[in-house]
């Protein structure tokens, strides 16, 4: 049973193909052409070239193999041609959807994102929420939300599709944009964060990266076709977030607290220097947006139907920073 992988050189998935290691299958990746694999470990790894916007090389990559997971998406606040989100996030699902169909698979594991089911303001959401079209905040979201609306589509049509909603995802590993949390955690190290944005109450949910793979593995193994699954951790406050960082670190947590409205204009600065210079921003007023409501999930359906688990935001946390400790030679640490 050959496994096809999409988004295997990412935080994530370069995770996922470690753990599949264990599985002692061939292991069908595919990559885009300046893609670094040199971190990549399995043993019975083919790699190919190409992109899941080109169907000749995913129809090229996928023969032979029964299992997929799609986890490939472009995840960015911001880039200079948006209709970039479009191309991958959802006609690259369509595309490797289209050639999963042809090659008859068993088992399709979409990888898509808390942002599908939008913010939960003062609930907690379930795979049942339903997410607002006419509020949506930026052009990931949309598209990680469109996408999610060709998934009944191709259920019809026979395609044995189990989907995947990891929350934020945090921990050792490549610093990608995937990666915000340590990106953030790097800045609070180093006394970077001005201050929390609003009161600080505004919820969000932390997962941490091993575990989101070993939910990836338990879906394959026991998920049912056609059902949803939240892959979360710990829904937390922003301004309860840093004081544990404060506990584990010695480091004061900012006391500063920036209104949103400060903040939004100084976010549309940054997009405007973005535009002009092709880097991307800092922030964006999309992202200050996003920031302004709270995003509180439940993963009780995946811990009673798959045997999901999640360690403590405290414990995970600890651990990305004796991870971060280590490579970046700094021993400033205090845990309690």
């Amino acid at each position: 049973m050959s496994i096809f992988v999409t988004g295997g050189t990412g935080f994530l998935g370069k995770q996922l193909i470690k753990e599949l290691n264990c599985l002692d299958e061939d292991v069908h990746l595919l990559v885009r052409k300046n893609s670094n694999v040199k971190e990549i470990d399995h043993k019975r790894l083919k790699i190919f070239l190409g992109d899941v916007t080109n169907v000749r090389t995913i129809r090229e990559a996928i023969k032979g193999c029964k299992t997929i997971f799609h986890m490939a998406s472009l995840v960015k606040a911001w880039t200079l041609n948006p209709a970039e989100f479009y191309q991958v996030n959802v006609q690259g699902l369509k595309n490797v959807m289209e050639c999963a169909m042809e090659e008859e698979v068993t088992k399709f594991i979409y990888t898509s994102s808390f942002m599908a089911i939008g913010p939960s303001n003062g609930k907690l959401n379930t795979e049942e929420t339903q997410h607002d079209p006419d509020h949506i905040h930026n052009h990931y979201e949309r598209t990680k939300y469109t996408a999610d609306q060709l998934i009944s589509e191709y259920l019809n049509k026979g395609l044995p599709i189990i989907t995947v909603y990891p929350c934020v995802i945090y921990g050792p590993g490549e610093i990608t944009e995937g990666n915000l949390v340590v990106r953030i955690i790097l800045d609070y190290l180093e006394q970077k964060i001005p201050g929390i944005l609003g009161d600080g109450s505004k919820l969000w949910n932390y997962v941490f990266v091993t575990d989101v793979v070993k939910g990836h593995l338990l879906a394959m193994e026991k998920g049912k076709i056609g059902e949803k699954y939240i892959l979360g951790g710990e829904n937390i406050s922003m301004g309860n977030f840093f004081k544990l960082l404060e506990a584990l670190s010695g480091i004061n947590a900012p006391r500063r607290h920036i209104p949103f409205w400060i903040a939004k204009l100084s976010a549309r600065y940054d997009e405007l220097i973005a535009r002009i210079s092709g880097k991307t921003p800092k922030h964006t007023p999309a992202i200050i947006e996003i920031y302004k409501h709270d995003w509180a999930f439940s993963s009780e359906k995946a811990e009673q139907e798959l045997g999901y688990t999640h360690i403590p935001l405290k414990e995970g946390l600890a651990q990305t920073l004796d991870w971060i400790y280590k490579t970046r030679g700094s021993t400033r640490t205090k845990t309690k």
